[in-house]
């Protein structure tokens, strides 16, 4: 990745929170990092691919479970971030500190950056989001997968809360086989191409259901 590639991804929030959530959390998945830093998960893919390509992360499976953490790389960026966001920590509490005459001569220096400039940079982050943006069917399948696997960890999840043997979870997650299926046959049949985040996100979340599934057969006597 080029200088000018890492400075347009780490100048970004949410690309920083991503990364700077991985490393607090040692290991975790893409769609909990979509719904940690409020993003879809068809930009988080987009955002952790970089990282990848990077060397900043890697992908790695524990049955069929993907799981994402930071490489020895990505820790040194991280490290190197936090410093950064120390600094504007420090910065921020200084200017809390400041006296009404010293506020001002602040605000005027930021007025003097200009509307014309201001509204440049609104419009390269609207249009940054905008070319993010997947086709409608792409966005329904997409949807539809990530209700999927919200409402099965959310059965597994309330099992494993309330000690509910293993054949009743997998009777309760059963059903949620043919869904997976419903939305396979939906790519398939499709007249256009469906863009591949989705597919992907479909893909983990049927490797999701497997593994529970896997996890509350009865053991054989």
């Amino acid at each position: 990745m080029s200088d000018e590639d890492a400075e347009k991804l780490f100048l970004q929030e949410k690309p920083t929170r991503a990364l700077l959530f991985i490393g607090l959390t040692g290991k975790t998945y893409a769609s909990v990092i979509s719904k940690e830093i409020d993003s879809t998960f068809a930009h988080t893919t987009r955002i952790l691919s970089k990282m990848e390509q990077s060397g900043l992360i890697r992908f790695t499976f524990e049955g069929r479970i993907k799981f994402v953490e930071l490489t020895e790389y990505g820790k040194e960026v991280e490290t190197a971030l936090k410093e950064f966001r120390n600094v504007i920590a420090e910065e921020f509490s200084r200017e809390e500190n400041l006296t009404a005459g010293e506020k001002e001569t602040v605000e005027k220096g930021e007025e003097g950056k200009g509307k014309e400039e201001k509204e440049s940079e609104e419009r390269v982050e609207i249009e940054s989001e905008k070319t993010k943006e997947l086709d409608p069917l792409s966005a329904e399948i997409l949807e539809k997968t990530m209700n999927l696997r919200n409402k099965i960890e959310s059965i597994y999840r309330e099992a494993v809360e309330k000690g509910q043997s293993k054949e009743m979870v997998s009777r309760k997650l059963g059903p949620n086989s043919r869904d997976v299926k419903k939305l396979q046959n939906q790519i398939e049949k499709a007249e256009t191409p469906v863009d591949g985040t989705v597919i992907l996100a479909l893909e983990e979340t049927e490797r999701l259901l497997e593994s529970y599934l896997k996890s509350s057969k009865p053991e054989s006597t």
